[in-house]
């Protein structure tokens, strides 16, 4: 992955995903680079601004998750304890927006448990994000009601 600021992610819609830098710094300790590598996963806060979602934080993994190589479940209770402080200390304006995941590939894609997951406990009428961190890229994606739309990489000129 490249060195950058911010990544920027846009649907076939013109709707946008910005993941902030430090977002982004926390999530690539977690990439599974070795054979003996955990999948990691946590939830994402962050700002709703019109139809556009910033990441401004996340939880990462601890104490209660269950993590094997090809499996992550999602326990400990400090997830909750993130998103409730991070919304506290925000006034309200960051809120529990998604989760992310890794998997052991260079270029990911959802398995089929990634997306019956998200069809079954990421339920909202307002959108959401998923994403999943590869060795040398992401997959990002919004859930909007029962939706899944895959969104790509922009730079911030488009």
């Amino acid at each position: 992955m490249k060195t950058v600021s911010e990544l920027v992610f846009k649907d076939k819609d013109g709707k946008i995903v910005v993941i902030l830098e430090h977002v982004l710094n926390i999530m690539l300790n977690y990439r599974q680079l070795t054979p003996t590598s955990f999948e990691a996963a946590g939830v994402l806060i962050g700002e709703r601004r019109g139809p556009h979602l910033v990441i401004c934080d996340l939880s990462v993994p601890g104490i209660g998750d269950i993590r094997s190589r090809y499996q992550v479940n999602r326990k400990g209770k400090h997830h909750q304890k993130k998103v409730v402080e991070c919304f506290y200390s925000s006034n309200g304006f960051q809120q529990y927006v998604g989760e992310w995941h890794t998997h052991p590939e260079d270029y990911p894609s959802p398995s089929f448990l990634d997306k019956q997951s998200w069809r079954d406990n990421l339920v909202a009428d307002i959108p959401m994000v998923t994403i999943i961190l590869g060795r040398k890229a992401l997959w990002v994606a919004r859930k909007e009601n029962n939706k899944i739309r895959e969104m790509r990489e922009v730079s911030l000129s488009e």
